[in-house]
């Protein structure tokens, strides 16, 4: 693992002050307005550095991050049949993670 740049820092600190604010004011959204959120948008942009922070925090907390992940990388890992079974969604993309060599 390579150590943190001041950089690394600074992307990995905004991304969890988005993540949290996503997370906390989305909490009780079921449908799809979850995702056109300011923060959630804010993460997108961030493009591909934040992949691995995306991809750790899905590990971790389990959240809806796999829109985000297909709309960064333009992958489509999870096949239709298991589409709104979060478990399976999160194993996969953690999965395709992991093969496409990302560390988080």
């Amino acid at each position: 693992m390579q150590p943190k740049t001041q950089k690394t820092e600074e992307l990995e600190a905004t991304f969890n002050e988005l993540a949290e604010r996503w997370e906390r004011e989305t909490g009780f959204i079921s449908n799809g307005s979850m995702f056109e959120h300011q923060a959630y948008k804010q993460v997108i942009a961030m493009g591909e550095e934040a992949v691995p922070l995306i991809l750790r925090r899905m590990e971790q907390t389990g959240c809806h991050w796999d829109t985000a992940l297909r709309l960064i990388t333009g992958a489509d890992p999870v096949p239709r049949e298991l589409w709104g079974k979060i478990m399976e969604i999160q194993k996969i993309w953690l999965q395709w993670g992991r093969e496409q060599g990302y560390r988080w």
